[in-house]
């Protein structure tokens, strides 16, 4: 961190400010307190004699990497373990604190939490400083129809009717969701119900009803869905961003970035959870984020990281990085993790970009970026907020 007399300055052989402008070659950002107070050739940037220097040498400086789609709720890969549904409160809550430092460490200064029972007393815990990980939003308990695409899980909240969902954004926002979470899609097999399903379960009603009150308290709507009938739904009923969204026909895409919804196309998971489905729903993402992309659409990324040994929470959530590249441009998919995954969250004031006035969040990695996405991987230092965390 700063000290009282003085700036701290941190240098590198390149720096990307997250808006997808050129790289500063040889570059330096002043920082003040918290906040970044200038940015710049590193020549242009003189260090005073109270001045603290970080010099980074080779390494490429970034903005702090943001992941847009995480449950940090429990220990298991995926819901299917069954450890993860018996596992106690007290355990997911100590499991959860752990995974946010691990994050953290591994570059993400910001993340969304989109659904867990634990994710609400988790971000205040954050926010306290009770705890060392990301800037969080979270969603709490995710609100579906009744045999919707969780039945009977803890981080669940069925409803019937459009009252219902108006009195479930209610019940979110007083338990202090920062963020409403909604399933708009089932399972169409349920001897496989982690396969993403094409059945819509709410009514464009029930969605409007919810991003009404939503928006009403100020809070942002993430919706579940895949499939053309359901992320239409999801869209044509306002939400502000659709997880997954894959397998959806030219017409839904267009409604997509006619109405400037965010896509989350979150690879991570079916690349990684190596279940029978996994492989041709993998080639359906690839190839609807390729034609969201191609149409214009704003994208985030997210990963759907949920923990345990075969999606943990750490270096690999920057896996999705490169995953999407299959689909995009890397220096887009840059900015999507960075300065577009922080408008997702309504951030992008604060975080997001290496931009003076915006709080000091930054990341440093070996090579170049750009020319492998895979070194996002390796983070060498962390610094949240002016604080030094790894380097």
């Amino acid at each position: 961190m700063a000290t009282r007399s003085g700036r701290t300055i941190v240098r590198a052989e390149r720096l990307y400010d997250g808006t997808g402008s050129l790289p500063v070659q040889e570059a330096a950002v002043a920082i003040e307190e918290d906040r970044i107070a200038a940015v710049g050739e590193a020549a242009r940037i003189d260090a005073g004699p109270a001045d603290r220097v970080i010099d980074l040498g080779d390494l490429t400086l970034l903005p702090g990497l943001i992941d847009a789609h995480v449950h940090l709720s429990g220990p298991a890969p995926t819901d299917l373990d069954p450890a993860h549904v018996t596992a106690s409160p007290a355990y997911r809550a100590l499991s959860s604190a752990a995974q946010a430092r691990a994050l953290l460490h591994a570059g993400f200064t910001a993340v969304r939490e989109v659904g867990s029972e634990t994710g609400v007393a988790l971000a205040r815990a954050l926010d306290d400083g009770a705890v060392e990980g990301p800037r969080m939003l979270a969603a709490g308990r995710v609100i579906m129809r009744t045999g919707g695409p969780w039945p009977g899980r803890p981080r669940a909240r069925p409803v019937e009717g459009v009252d219902a969902c108006r009195r479930a954004v209610h019940l979110a926002v007083r338990e202090g969701s920062s963020l409403i979470k909604i399933g708009t899609s089932a399972y169409r097999d349920a001897a496989t119900e982690h396969l993403f399903g094409e059945v819509p379960t709410f009514t464009v009603a029930e969605i409007s009803a919810i991003t009404e009150e939503a928006h009403t308290w100020g809070l942002r709507v993430a919706a579940h869905c895949a499939g053309t009938p359901a992320v239409r739904n999801a869209v044509e009923g306002g939400v502000d961003t659709v997880e997954h969204a894959f397998n959806i026909d030219a017409d839904t895409i267009a409604a997509i970035v006619e109405r400037g919804v965010w896509a989350v196309p979150t690879l991570r998971f079916t690349r990684c959870c190596n279940l029978p489905w996994a492989e041709a729903t993998y080639r359906q993402q690839i190839a609807s984020l390729r034609a969201l992309h191609e149409a214009g659409a704003r994208i985030a990324v997210g990963s759907d990281s949920t923990g345990g040994p075969l999606l943990p929470h750490g270096h690999g959530n920057a896996r999705e990085f490169a995953l999407m590249a299959e689909a995009m441009p890397a220096a887009t998919v840059l900015t999507a993790g960075t300065l577009g995954a922080a408008r997702v969250m309504g951030l992008d004031a604060h975080i997001g970009s290496v931009e003076p006035g915006k709080l000091a969040d930054l990341v440093a990695v070996p090579g170049d970026p750009l020319a492998d996405l895979a070194v996002l991987q390796r983070v060498r230092f962390v610094m949240q907020g002016g604080r030094v965390v790894v380097g």
